[in-house]
């Protein structure tokens, strides 16, 4: 398990239960979610994404982003000249169904804290 916590609210991205190309998303706080992620493959692509965040030595331009192939989960990152990271996250769930739902958040962090969720990142979908 590995979380990114907000810098700015009680709101927090957790990345749990992994299983193969299975794991879960929950957020918590003011909105909260659950949704379980086939990754198919590509579970280390957002570890890389994750990895190459990190590896910026100043904010970056523009958005960098991974999407679950069959879009239930997806993150994107974005950098403000001042150091601030924000993720927009994005999850849907019984797709197709009468009840489907989609919840898109916001979620703040500080540039310095982008190598220890790397290192978490990698050692979860590893």
């Amino acid at each position: 398990m590995f979380s990114i916590h907000s810098s700015s609210s009680s709101r927090e991205l957790v990345f749990q239960s992994r299983k193969g190309e299975y794991f879960q998303v929950v957020l918590k706080g003011d909105v909260e979610a659950i949704a379980d992620v086939w990754a198919y493959t590509d579970a280390q692509g957002l570890g890389r994404l994750f990895q190459e965040l990190a590896a910026y030595e100043r904010p970056w331009k523009g958005e960098k982003g991974w999407q679950s192939i069959e879009g239930e989960f997806s993150i994107s990152a974005t950098c403000s000249s001042l150091g601030e990271v924000r993720f927009l996250v994005k999850l849907r769930g019984l797709q197709g169904a009468p009840e489907e739902w989609n919840v898109q958040v916001g979620l703040a962090t500080e540039f310095g804290q982008l190598g220890k969720i790397a290192k978490q990142a990698m050692a979860f979908f590893s």
